[in-house]
């Protein structure tokens, strides 16, 4: 006997789908017929009455295709301390992707992304620092390659990301070792970076996952990486 495949259950929803559909408008004409004639002077009220009906069939059919959710999580950098885990701060935001075959698909986040190694002041002091607070938009765009770690499983439990990203410098603050604000004394330049990204992402369950993910700037001044490790929560 033949198991039914994932072609044979996409084509189970849309066929589902079109049959709720055609019951939907039989009811509404039935009841067009047997009520007073005021229902029938009124044909958009009849037609959004059958989109309200077809619509919840409509997402069923579609709601593997696209996803949706919330990021948290932190970034770790070593701006100017002395290890790649002296300084951290908040990645958080959402995230979307888009189904593309049974092995990709597309993605795009929207974050707000703290003191991540993306763009070189144009002059900061050279001294000993405390406290950097460096606060980004991040808005990565990345494709996923979709892997099936056991053939007993039906969802894919990992996926590889690879991309670039947009960075956007916010707002910054810095002190010294002995706490004194100097970020006055901090220039900017640029204020805009693209990042090469990749990163994996393992799926605990079907609506949460963690991403590891690194980013380096593109661009002619050496910086180094930024690590972020974040939980994604599919809503």
């Amino acid at each position: 006997m033949r198991l039914p495949t994932t072609n044979d259950r996409r084509t189970g929803l849309v066929n589902t789908s079109s049959a709720n559909l055609i019951r939907y408008t039989t009811n509404i004409r039935k009841i067009m017929v047997h009520h007073p004639p005021v229902l029938r002077r009124y044909p958009l009220v009849i037609a959004l009455l059958i989109f309200i009906c077809y619509l919840p069939n409509h997402l069923a059919a579609q709601e593997q295709r696209f996803k949706a959710g919330i990021v948290l999580g932190l970034n770790f950098s070593e701006l100017e301390g002395e290890g790649l885990m002296d300084y951290f701060g908040l990645n958080t935001g959402v995230f979307g992707t888009a189904r593309l075959s049974k092995r990709f698909q597309l993605g795009m986040e929207f974050l707000f992304s703290q003191n991540g190694e993306y763009i070189l002041p144009q002059y900061y002091p050279p001294i000993e620092y405390g406290a950097v607070w460096l606060n980004h938009l991040e808005i990565p765009f990345h494709i996923d390659w979709l892997v099936q770690v056991s053939r007993r499983e039906k969802d894919h439990h990992l996926n590889f990301n690879l991309g670039i990203a947009y960075a956007r410098i916010l707002s910054y603050s810095a002190e010294d070792a002995q706490k004194i604000d100097v970020s006055e004394q901090l220039v900017y330049a640029d204020k805009d970076a693209f990042l090469m990204q990749t990163g994996m992402t393992y799926q605990f369950t079907p609506k949460m996952g963690l991403n590891l993910k690194a980013s380096l700037p593109i661009r002619k001044q050496v910086l180094g990486l930024t690590l972020a490790a974040r939980l994604m929560y599919t809503i």
